[in-house]
């Protein structure tokens, strides 16, 4: 386990000082997302359209987090 934890870390850190610090914590908002999936496919769990709509929401503010989808003004 302390191996595992200490590899995650130097990737974590490594991902803030290359890609910057927006990138690396927009990860966390997709967190949520993945586990919704995650229950569905792996334990049967049922996914509602609120839940597919929080999902998709979810998503496009984490692109317009990163700038891959820019707001026009």
């Amino acid at each position: 386990g302390i191996f595992c934890s200490a590899l995650a870390y130097i990737m974590y850190f490594w991902l803030i000082a290359n890609a910057g610090v927006i990138y690396s914590m927009s990860v966390t908002l997709l967190i949520p997302v993945f586990g919704v999936l995650a229950g569905a496919v792996f334990l049967g769990e049922r996914l509602t359209m609120l839940s597919a709509l929080g999902g998709l929401m979810t998503l496009l503010a984490t692109a317009v987090v990163i700038g891959v989808l820019p707001l026009k003004k």
